[in-house]
């Protein structure tokens, strides 16, 4: 496990921001697609909004053919809308990036980084996610950066309990703001995961950084909470939480 630290002071100031989450206006009606739309390379959506036509009616994982979009290694998805009626958000294979992408519901996942490779979240938010916004199955580098989460039990999540499960998984939080958010960040450290916060504030954020064992996949097991919470040896934050 390695200590990460920064120096940057979260801005109180902001959290007022953080109350609800300001999704765009959509742009046309809702597209209901009959299947994932596969992107590769760069797809600027003009904020228009997608679903699946299927009322959130599960929280397991119900696999890549109930995505609204499935991107491949190295594509760029932007300006999209995901609407409440699909049950999985985003897959996504190998490095990339999400700019502007915003989840007016979140069923199981509204992220789910399932290969290997980079992950940029710039912008957008999620707001009313049961379990997590972000599932981080992949090794490398999860970075949220200006995002908003509203009401969420987790903002991200290294799979705790997956077949080939591993690490290290690094995360990088900077500039979000999080109200209602029982952990910020789930990091096994077992596997040697880091998680890096700085810039971000929040209102009843439970945890920041929750340290798990991760263990390979096992579904009658449950996955093990580490005794340890934010300023764990595996955390480095600069961040402000303020109770309501």
């Amino acid at each position: 496990m390695r200590l990460q630290t920064t120096a940057i002071t979260a801005l109180l100031a902001s959290l007022s921001d953080a109350q609800t989450l300001n999704i765009p206006s959509r742009v046309g009606s809702i597209v209901s697609l009959a299947q994932p739309s596969s992107i590769s390379g760069s797809k600027d959506m003009g904020y228009r909004e997608f679903d699946r036509g299927r009322a959130c009616d599960t929280d397991v994982d119900t696999g890549s053919e109930n995505a609204v979009f499935i991107l491949e290694n190295g594509a760029t998805l932007s300006n999209a809308i995901i609407g409440a009626n699909q049950l999985e958000g985003v897959h996504c294979k190998g490095a990339r990036t999400l700019i502007n992408v915003w989840f007016r519901d979140v069923c199981e996942d509204a992220i789910s980084a399932l290969g290997n490779g980079n992950v940029l979240i710039q912008g957008g938010g999620a707001q009313n996610a049961a379990d997590k916004v972000v599932q981080h199955n992949g090794r490398g580098t999860v970075t949220v950066r200006d995002c908003t989460v509203v009401t969420a039990g987790k903002l991200c999540r290294g799979c705790g309990n997956c077949s080939n499960n591993g690490g290290p998984r690094n995360v990088v939080i900077q500039n979000v703001k999080a109200r209602s958010v029982s952990e910020l960040v789930g990091i096994n450290s077992n596997y040697g995961d880091v998680a890096t916060i700085s810039g971000s504030c929040g209102t009843t954020v439970k945890k920041v950084c929750q340290e798990y064992e991760g263990i390979e996949l096992d579904i009658a097991a449950d996955r093990r909470r580490l005794e340890r919470g934010s300023g764990g040896s595996s955390v480095g934050e600069a961040y402000a939480v303020a109770e309501k």
